[in-house]
């Protein structure tokens, strides 16, 4: 898969896991979806600007944060839980 193939999947993915998240109600739930959040429209900005490394990266390590997020109870991933490793 060429890396603007995996750059789109992983924008659409992230995308998807944002509409789906809640966020409980607490300062560090808040606080580590603000920071996600940071990271995400940096990975736009990136995605936009056609430079697919950073913005691979970027998603990817918006990903950590949604799943440790996740495992820590402070996110609920609704309808987009199959794609995080909540269980493992």
């Amino acid at each position: 898969m060429k890396l603007e193939e995996q750059v789109i999947k992983e924008f659409e993915r992230t995308r998807f896991a944002f509409k789906e998240l809640k966020v409980k109600a607490n300062p560090k739930a808040r606080d580590l979806y603000t920071l996600a959040k940071s990271y995400y429209d940096d990975a736009l900005h990136f995605y936009q600007k056609n430079q697919l490394l950073e913005a691979f990266e970027l998603f990817a390590y918006t990903w950590g944060l949604l799943d440790a997020g996740a495992r820590l109870g402070l996110f609920d991933p609704g309808a987009a839980r199959k794609h995080y490793k909540i269980e493992q």
